[in-house]
């Protein structure tokens, strides 16, 4: 089993006790005592708390710490640590190389000490060669953390960790920061020895660290096995996104043996591109949904690749959602059929009833184009209004005819539209901007009988919500065309109907 590691910084200055306490009731399997800058008596003193077990670091400053003692004060304490019945000593092996009283304290360690090394500027290009030197230690776990620069760097950690692995050695292989959080969410998948995870009264040690809760109920850290299928969302920025949240509460509600994760992939088609061969090919990644900014990459890349993609997306001109599962890979945009289906559910209907029916859509830009070119496959009447006039006449001129009829009109004809439903596709209320909204409430009389969709989902009932609820008319929020366009996704990648009521009860607890 996977361990979860919490350090803690051992001083005068902090409340360690209560951190470790802390660690404990979080479901931590044990302590990382980092006592840098501790005298003996406090390290010890730390080391006496609690039932935890504990991983005893002194961290030079040469490795991102601050322990300035000499070698020989280092080992005469973490030697100290270990007839005091530390579980782990950290050794660094640098120091290991240089010191004689650190490699006969490696040597009375054998399992127990973790022999490491640590990058905090880049991925070395010589360390295969460092970990191979290493390997010719003994028994001690090896431990191996770098800065990653993008997902290739990342994956390389798979890689690192199977090389230690196949040498029959424990494994602690880190890619930090955001680029390289997949390495600590995926670490029981990747059979680690340990991983670090943080909780609210410790704080990282170093960047990138989940928190313990996200390791045991996000990402099921005790499910985690090996031949796990996986699944990710691929955006930039991606830390905010909800969607690891949903996908990993459905595969634990239908019983799906998948883990899900965010990944970080800078914006650029290369990046991107690169991303897909490496996860395709080191990871076997079985699904993929895209957000902003890669949208555009996507269907670009699916084009170029030979993936299998629907006609209306292809129109529609970008893709967030790759599905591996078939062959050739199926692209597609599940984000025109979510919200559609959103739409629909206020009147109890399927997407064919909105023949005839006359749509205002409040913006033209990418969410717009995606239910602007839905709409009009299913015959839909839609009227685009945008600040800027000729962005609404050129989306609609793209898309006019197709089934149905689009046409633009000037923001300021809003207070003159007489549609059956209003959807708002602008930024316009979006959080931290709760108090802004496309309209106000002397621009529109909604009855009982209008619809009000509005695709932002964060926060749950904005300002125009509010506003059409006070005139009666029926909402939809955003959550719900998420949660919709979601479920298509899971479809697609599990094979199950996705369990709803385990989604909106995600939606509504992180969203309040």
């Amino acid at each position: 089993m996977t361990l979860i590691c919490v350090p803690v910084f051992v001083n005068s200055q902090t409340d360690w006790r209560h951190q470790i306490d802390a660690a404990q009731k979080a479901g931590a399997d044990l302590v990382e005592l980092r006592a840098d800058t501790a005298t003996p008596e406090e390290a010890l003193a730390a080391l006496a708390h609690g039932p935890l077990k504990k991983l005893v670091t002194l961290r030079s400053t040469d490795e991102g710490g601050k322990d300035s003692r000499s070698d020989a004060a280092r080992a005469e304490l973490l030697s100290a640590a270990l007839d005091r019945g530390a579980a782990l000593i950290d050794i660094e092996f640098a120091a290991y190389q240089r010191s004689s009283e650190l490699r006969a304290l490696a040597s009375k360690a054998g399992e127990r000490a973790v022999l490491s090394y640590h990058n905090f500027a880049q991925l070395p290009a010589d360390l295969v060669a460092r970990i191979d030197a290493m390997l010719a230690v003994p028994n001690a776990v090896v431990k191996i953390a770098y800065m990653p620069a993008h997902l290739r760097d990342t994956l390389r950690a798979f890689e690192f960790n199977r090389r230690i692995r196949a040498a029959g050695r424990a494994s602690i292989v880190l890619a930090m920061g955001e680029h390289g959080v997949i390495s600590r969410l995926l670490a029981a998948y990747a059979g680690q020895y340990l991983t670090f995870a943080t909780t609210p009264a410790s704080g990282p040690s170093a960047p990138g660290q989940p928190t313990v809760d996200d390791l045991l109920r996000t990402y099921r850290f005790r499910q985690q096995q090996p031949n796990a299928t996986l699944f990710g969302v691929i955006g930039h920025p991606i830390g905010h996104s909800l969607s690891p949240h949903l996908h990993n509460a459905a595969f634990a509600a239908v019983g799906f043996a998948g883990i899900y994760v965010p990944l970080l992939i800078t914006p650029d088609y290369d990046s991107f591109a690169n991303a897909i061969d490496d996860l395709r090919t080191h990871l076997r990644i079985r699904g993929l949904s895209i957000t902003i900014p890669h949208k555009e990459n996507a269907i670009r890349y699916a084009r170029e690749h030979g993936f299998t993609i629907d006609p209306l997306s292809q129109h529609i001109g970008v893709v967030n959602t790759f599905d591996f599962n078939q062959s050739p890979p199926l692209a597609l945009n599940t984000d025109y059929a979510g919200s559609l289906d959103a739409l629909v559910s206020a009147w109890h209907g399927q997407r064919e009833s909105l023949a005839g029916k006359r749509i205002a859509v409040l913006g033209a830009g990418g969410a717009a184009r995606a239910i602007v070119a839905g709409l009009a496959h299913y015959g839909a009447t839609v009227v685009i209004y945008n600040r800027t006039l000729a962005r609404a006449e050129e989306l609609a001129a793209e898309f006019n005819g197709k089934t149905g009829k689009v046409v633009a009109a000037p923001w300021a004809n809003l207070c003159k539209s007489c549609c059956e439903a209003y959807i708002n596709c602008t930024p316009l209320g979006m959080y931290p901007n709760i108090d802004t909204c496309p309209i106000t409430e002397s621009d529109i009389s909604f009855s009982s009988e209008t619809v009000v969709f509005d695709t932002v989902y964060n926060p749950l009932h904005t300002k125009l919500l509010k506003i059409a609820q006070a005139h009666h008319a029926k909402i939809v929020t955003g959550s719900e065309m998420f949660i919709r366009q979601a479920a298509i996704q899971f479809k697609h990648f599990t094979g199950h109907d996705a369990p709803m009521d385990v989604f909106r009860h995600v939606m509504s607890k992180k969203l309040g």
